[in-house]
């Protein structure tokens, strides 16, 4: 498990960090963290918008932590966004970036664990995994991270959170693997993850990484009929 803190205070820092081992070693889990001073920092880090939690001081000098958290969910972070604060005067703003929970400093003990058990409840709903033959290693890939699927020349290509992956599997076994929604079958040669999408337009998706992916010209309609009605789902829930 990944945590990762940003906040401004070094000593608020600290004491997530000590948290966070303390943690560990009662849980007997293994739980990397990784620390930032400001939500610049973080923002350039690739390894933090993997993380499986994140917990964001919202006064910070420069950004607001809430700022940093909407970039991250449209960069396709999907981990848990824990926020760090001394006051309730942003709880509205944490629905926009579906927060798991807020801390209100100073952070006791029992108020971490909290934030922690609500962390492990997200992961359980996502942290489904499909199990891929990469050369000749066996790798789980959580799927929540794959952000598309592609084939070029002779190679399958899993583009996730954490890099690309290059697989032997052939596309049309990956897509019953992974199946269904919210993945989508949208082109010879492309699997979209539907999570990821920033907008449909005419004849593709545009992709939150800023990748353009084709529509098959071949039953078009269907694919945009059946995005749409993901979404509407997705915003009834």
């Amino acid at each position: 498990m990944l945590a990762v803190i940003c906040d401004d205070l070094a000593k608020d820092r600290d004491i997530l960090l000590d948290f966070c081992a303390r943690y560990a070693k009662n849980n007997h889990l293994p739980v990397a963290a990784l620390s930032f001073e400001n939500a610049g920092a973080l923002l350039q880090s690739r390894e933090a918008r993997s993380a499986d939690v994140i917990f964001m001081d919202i006064y910070m000098e420069g950004a607001l932590g809430v700022d940093a958290a909407r970039i991250l969910r449209g960069k396709g972070f999907r981990g848990a966004l824990v926020f760090t604060t001394t006051s309730r005067e942003h709880y509205a703003d944490g629905f926009d970036v579906e927060a798991s929970h807020y801390l209100i400093k100073p952070i006791s003990w029992e108020a971490f664990c909290e934030a922690m058990r609500r962390t492990h409840d997200r992961m359980g709903v996502s942290a489904r995994k499909v199990r891929v033959t990469a050369g000749r290693n066996e790798l789980d890939v959580d799927i929540s991270g794959i952000w598309y699927v592609e084939v070029y020349g002779h190679k399958t290509v899993l583009h996730t959170l954490r890099g690309e992956v290059a697989v032997n599997q052939s596309l049309s076994a990956l897509e019953e693997r992974l199946g269904g929604d919210p993945f989508l079958r949208c082109y010879r040669y492309f699997i979209v993850n539907m999570d990821f999408v920033k907008r449909l337009n005419e004849d593709c998706f545009l992709m939150k990484d800023g990748r353009e992916i084709p529509l098959s010209r071949d039953g078009r309609t269907a694919l945009k009929n059946r995005y749409m009605a993901y979404v509407f789902g997705r915003m009834e829930e």
